[in-house]
């Protein structure tokens, strides 16, 4: 019998529809910007309005040799513009899949960009790059 809790070795993570099979982890985020309505002659406050949408996607990725982020898979797709290209590079397309359900997305991030990427090498670790994305929207199973 299978469990319905969604969990990392049920997910699939992918980018512009390509599964990347060496993701550690994926970290999403949503958040809504309220500013608060201050008047005179009231010490709470009397309103709170929607000022901005936001989202962001992080993803750990164990570094593969031969398979560089400013030339992914059998594209060549760059998931990290090169530098000559920044302004030019358009959007992407990412998404988390449940395993176990085909065609079921837990999570899609869309018109996302690569913001930044770390990585640390050292003498007895495997490599890992840290991937920062910014988004336009954020999509869970209910809205794909």
């Amino acid at each position: 019998m299978s469990t319905e809790t969604f969990s990392g070795s049920r997910a699939i993570f992918k980018l512009e529809g390509i599964p990347i099979g060496f993701a550690g982890g994926v970290s999403g985020e949503e958040i809504v910007d309220y500013e608060p309505i201050n008047v005179l002659g009231l010490l709470e406050v009397r309103e709170h309005v929607p000022v901005a949408y936001r989202c962001s996607l992080s993803a750990q990725v164990f570094r593969v040799v031969n398979s560089p982020l400013k030339r992914f898979g059998p594209s060549g797709m760059e998931v990290f513009p090169k530098q000559d290209n920044i302004l030019t590079t358009g959007e992407l397309v990412a998404a988390v899949e449940d395993r176990l359900n085909p065609g079921v997305v837990m999570a899609q991030f869309e018109g996302i960009k690569t913001s930044g990427h770390t990585f640390d090498i050292s003498a007895r670790g495997i490599v890992s790059e840290n991937i920062s994305f910014v988004c336009i929207r954020l999509k869970d199973e209910a809205e794909v």
